[in-house]
């Protein structure tokens, strides 16, 4: 049994999910990043629209709790 873990064939196997598992880490960071970034830009045109009606004088709602509810308006 241990002859077969140390064998040549288990290296190049354990090399293989070595290198898949770096790969697999790296597009997950980068996954992460992206939804991170793209959260925070879309915060930020929720404060600028907060901001712009307040200073407008427009009457909204102040709820936090109602942030992220449907307008009517679709963006991409």
């Amino acid at each position: 049994m241990i002859n077969w873990i140390l064998s040549p064939v288990m290296r190049w196997v354990s090399i293989a999910l070595g290198i898949l598992l770096a790969i697999g880490s790296i597009y997950g960071k980068g996954r992460r990043d992206a939804r991170q970034k793209l959260e925070a830009k879309n915060n930020e045109d929720i404060l600028r629209r907060t901001q712009d009606a307040l200073a407008a004088g427009d009457s909204i709602s102040r709820d936090p709790s109602r942030v992220r509810e449907d307008d009517g308006y679709r963006r991409d």
